[in-house]
């Protein structure tokens, strides 16, 4: 277990003081132990900088645990030392002055394990954190004339500057500059895990490579990786980008043989070039990713000219301005990807214009006699993958339909585009009355929602249903045989009304069922599934099923966006309060006017909550007899039907 940190306890309560140690000791703690305060006092003493935190009684023999509190916060090498009083509940007035006196905190016995890790806890990494406040003041007084100096104006420049080459060179030239040094390297690394020279400069020996200097380096790029897969700590460069450490050698040719150096011993012997010392630091961004190594060579004395080692205070200011090649990077990153999410969002707005011009207005769905129809798509996105349709169909019949792509957004708005076009395609083709009609066997099955199965193969089928079942049929066939690799299938509930009896014949392709309300208010109908979603699965069956709107009802059809919408406590809508919000809404004034209600109570509901799905419905009111002046029409028509 790695040990959490040194814990000096001072007790005169044999019990406290054995409770103690064995639970911090259990946790990871080291611990020493003393009864009274002389013993504490010369234990800290002894070693001022061994302990990380002092456990301290009150009630102490030879030196009181007060006093010894005194002591410890006066001394200079102790005084950041933190100290926690132990104490009972009955010397409140004692922990008050112990605390004003400098203590961090107390526990009262006896100790509740949980409270007592705690305090422990807030107490080491307060100290923690004031240590590292320490050390950061430290490296910031001496970092601060090369911040002024060479440091903020490469920041002020980072504003500015749009020449992407060349604030890298100027970041490059300024940790030279300040480091004095004869050679610095600018490592890319790139999306197969290897080092790309950028920019390479050599003052002594008069090389500028890459930058603004029109002259790409051609030296090979450094893996980070072999071939076996294993990580290539065998160059420095690599090994700093693996690790995420800056690593400074004094001289190269005395190093041991962690890194391969062979190649710089190579450039050194053609040259005549000695390199000696380096710095290689990593270029991190925001995720801590290295993405960048920048490598110093031969530090100068500006006296002599001789090289030297880099030192501490040297790495700090690179390591600095390490950060200002990351905002660079990051900066012409985010200049690349603003440009492509423009074009982008440009796309997405081209087709959400496209989409809509798929979808009919509300204005333009058809308004058969004695009937309203209307209908509402609300993206979650700017796209959709919902859609409806309403379109005449011969015989004076209207198709209409609500479907959900799965999936959202693009690929699912792709998609409904598709698959809007064919089911319409297939349906408005011109399907007659003839032998075939009479033979086809699906066509003639239809089941009625109030009755039982008509006859197959002798009735003449409904106007309508082949036209019903060839565009559901062959829009699942074409999906199933030209797109089964893309997974993608939509649920759909699609009805043929005949307006002149308000029969209407349907499929309901794994969709979630409308509903049916008559005047009163009742739910009279939900129009399940009767067959698998459009797309899924070649040769499935899709059986054509009818119901018929009484004067008065309203059928509505909705994606699972309207059941499914969420308030912010994650809450659904549910098809509960849908059928009672459908309920209590009847007699409506009008198909639109049930949507927009519906609209609003959606949104109200949802409130700040993000909209998760499409949300798309549609609404077909057959009118009272009292508004349509058709009934007796309707009553004449529904007859002939019958006797048909």
């Amino acid at each position: 277990m790695t040990e959490l940190g040194h814990i000096l306890i001072a007790d005169d309560n044999e019990a406290n003081h054995q409770q103690l140690a064995q639970h911090l000791q259990k946790l990871g703690y080291r611990v020493t132990g003393v009864h009274d305060g002389q013993a504490a006092l010369d234990n800290l003493a002894g070693d001022p900088f061994a302990f990380d935190l002092l456990l301290l009684g009150i009630n102490l023999p030879q030196v009181s645990g007060y006093d010894v509190l005194r002591d410890v916060k006066t001394t200079d090498v102790l005084k950041d030392l933190p100290v926690i009083i132990i104490s009972s509940v009955s010397d409140v007035a004692q922990i008050t002055r112990c605390i004003e006196a400098g203590a961090e905190d107390y526990l009262v016995e006896p100790f509740a394990a949980g409270l007592l890790d705690a305090r422990i806890k807030v107490t080491l990494e307060k100290r923690r954190l004031q240590q590292e406040e320490h050390e950061r003041a430290v490296k910031i007084q001496h970092m601060g004339e090369a911040m002024r100096n060479r440091v903020l104006p490469i920041a002020m420049a980072l504003l500015t500057e749009t020449d992407f080459d060349r604030l890298l060179e100027q970041i490059l030239d300024a940790a030279k500059d300040i480091c004095n040094a004869d050679a610095a390297t600018l490592y890319l690394r790139t999306p197969n895990d290897k080092l790309k020279f950028a920019i390479v400069e050599t003052t002594s020996l008069g090389i500028d490579l890459g930058g603004t200097s029109g002259v790409q380096p051609t030296l090979p790029s450094v893996p980070l990786f072999k071939g076996d897969g294993q990580p290539n700590h065998n160059n420095v460069a690599s090994h700093v980008a693996l690790t995420g450490h800056s690593h400074r050698i004094a001289d190269i040719y005395a190093t041991d043989d962690q890194f391969d150096f062979s190649a710089t011993k190579d450039f050194d012997q053609r040259t005549g070039y000695r390199s000696t010392s380096s710095l290689t630091v990593p270029v991190k961004n925001d995720e801590e990713q290295v993405i960048a190594v920048l490598q110093l060579l031969n530090a100068l004395d500006p006296e002599t000219g001789r090289v030297g080692a880099f030192d501490m205070y040297q790495q700090l200011v690179v390591e600095t301005l390490a950060s200002q090649v990351a905002i660079a990077l990051k900066s012409q990153q985010n200049m690349r990807d603003q440009a492509k999410w423009l074009k982008v969002e440009h796309d997405v707005e081209v087709a959400h214009s496209i989409q809509n011009n798929f979808l009919p207005k509300s204005d333009e769905l058809p308004q058969p006699p004695g009937f309203q129809i209307d209908a509402r798509l609300t993206p979650a996105r700017q796209v959709a993958g919902d859609f409806y349709d309403a379109f005449p169909m011969t015989h004076d019949r209207v198709g209409f339909l609500v479907a959900d792509v799965c999936d959202k957004g693009v690929p699912a708005a792709l998609f409904m585009a598709l698959m809007r076009s064919l089911t319409r395609a297939f349906a408005q083709q011109h399907y007659s009355l003839n032998l075939m009609d009479v033979l086809d066997d699906k066509a003639g099955g239809l089941t009625s929602t109030t009755g039982g199965k008509r006859a197959r193969s002798r009735a003449l089928p409904s106007v309508g249903s082949l036209a019903l079942e060839k565009a559901v049929t062959l829009t699942n066939e074409y999906v199933a045989q030209n797109h089964a690799s893309l997974f993608m299938f939509a649920t759909m509930f699609f009805g043929v009304l005949d307006p002149s009896t308000g029969m209407i014949l349907y499929i309901n392709a794994g969709h979630n069922p409308p509903m049916i309300a008559d005047i009163n208010g009742n739910i009279k109908e939900r129009l399940q599934p009767t067959g698998p979603a459009v797309g899924m699965m070649g040769g499935s069956n899709f059986d054509i099923h009818e119901t018929t709107l009484e004067p008065g009802d309203v059928l509505l059809a909705f994606s699972d966006g309207v059941p499914e919408s969420r308030a912010p406590d994650t809450k659904f809508f549910g098809d509960d309060t849908l059928e009672k919000f459908l309920s209590d809404q009847m007699p409506v004034e009008s198909a639109a006017s049930l949507l927009d209600e519906l609209e609003t109570t959606l949104r109200t509901f949802i409130d700040v909550a993000d909209q998760f799905d499409d949300i798309t419905m549609m609404a077909v009111r057959r009118l009272p007899a009292a508004e349509s002046g058709q009934a007796d029409a309707s009553d004449a028509a529904s007859l002939m039907d019958k006797l048909l």
